[in-house]
């Protein structure tokens, strides 16, 4: 076998090795989608503990016996339908996970067996554009697409079930690129050269990019819609507390540490709004590039971060009106529970670590 040969293909081995190493292909495959990553992962890590501490703070201290019977039987009905949709997310949720790890398993093997056939055509044994060098190379790009698909079909999947308004366009997109990707693979199929994956590649990294900017952005941008919906009911809630607070300071009631734990609260919140408006202002701008859209999903996993932070002194401030019949603060946070109670739950993903 002639040297410029061996030495031709090795390049095009190491295009495409380098390619994969920033395609979901290569980085995706070293994590499953319960890891985290350097985008923005909210499975454990979305705002699920710190709402629902905040229900149970609220429940905890006042009570549901005083609660209307019939408003009482409007809120079990919503959380009926509410855990029913839970449920059914997270049965796909499971289901999807498998599929990955599946997948992740899959790709594994197929590097391994072009990284074996690299080899062999490195000391000579084996002609670059041979039935098996060729086959090595197709089997490893349709595991590394096929796991971009079951990428972004998550990332679709958490989205569907966010429950957030304006959700439709952002999923419209992942489908083309989904398209586009699927088209992409039949190019692979038709392959029949070293030379002719490396132009498939190069179209497919193209698409990738652009299917990564997309589903990172409209993620992140789930994300921060549910995150400002929190923020508004919590800020009603703050004015309600210290209304109420206020009110027990002028009945002669010891209030200082209540108040200070009140100022954290809100310093805490201000500082999750304003983590979510930085990440907003990249995510407005069209010329936004990957590394940018990964800085403003960092933005929001301080903006959670602060999130629980204020949920974990709501909390303690709850314990301390258990003796206090405060039903008005009651009745605007079992509200904003219930309103929340499924986005707590449901996660989206990135598309840097699934």
């Amino acid at each position: 076998m002639k040297k410029s040969r061996i030495v031709r293909y090795l390049a095009y081995v190491a295009f495409i090795l380098m390619l994969f190493c920033v395609l979901p292909g290569g980085s995706l495959a070293t994590k499953d989608s319960s890891e985290h990553g350097n985008g923005i992962q909210y499975a454990g890590e979305s705002i699920t503990g710190s709402e629902n501490d905040e229900k149970n703070s609220i429940e905890s201290a006042n009570g549901t016996e005083n609660s209307d019977p019939e408003n009482m039987q409007d809120q079990d009905r919503v959380q009926t339908k509410d855990q029913d949709k839970i449920s059914a997310y997270n049965l796909e949720k499971k289901q999807m996970n498998e599929a990955l790890q599946l997948q992740k398993n899959e790709y594994r093997g197929a590097k391994e067996d072009f990284l074996k056939v690299r080899n062999q055509i490195q000391i000579g044994k084996l002609d670059p554009n041979s039935e098996e060098a060729v086959n090595a190379t197709r089997i490893y790009l349709n595991s590394s697409i096929n796991y971009m698909r079951i990428h972004l079909v998550n990332v679709k999947t958490n989205m569907y079930y966010s429950n957030v308004n304006g959700i439709e366009e952002r999923i419209v997109a992942i489908d083309e690129n989904l398209k586009l990707l699927e088209a992409e693979q039949a190019k692979v199929a038709n392959a029949s050269s070293q030379q002719e994956f490396v132009v498939t590649v190069r179209s497919l990294r193209e698409v990738w990019n652009n299917a990564q900017k997309i589903s990172l952005k409209g993620a992140g941008q789930t994300v921060s819609q549910k995150i400002g919906t929190f923020l508004d009911k919590s800020e009603n809630l703050s004015e309600k507390l210290e209304t109420e607070v206020a009110g027990l300071n002028e009945t002669g009631v010891h209030t200082a540490s209540l108040e200070t734990r009140l100022d954290s609260y809100n310093l805490y919140l201000k500082a999750a709004q304003g983590k979510k408006e930085a990440a907003d202002s990249i995510y407005e701008d069209e010329n936004a590039t990957l590394e940018n859209l990964v800085v403003a999903n960092n933005y929001l996993r301080e903006a959670l971060n602060n999130v629980n932070k204020a949920n974990q002194i709501l909390r303690v401030i709850f314990e301390e009106l258990k003796e206090y019949n405060l039903e008005e603060v009651y009745e605007i946070g079992l509200e904003n529970s219930i309103e929340t109670k499924l986005n707590n739950t449901i996660s989206i993903n990135n598309t840097n670590n699934n």
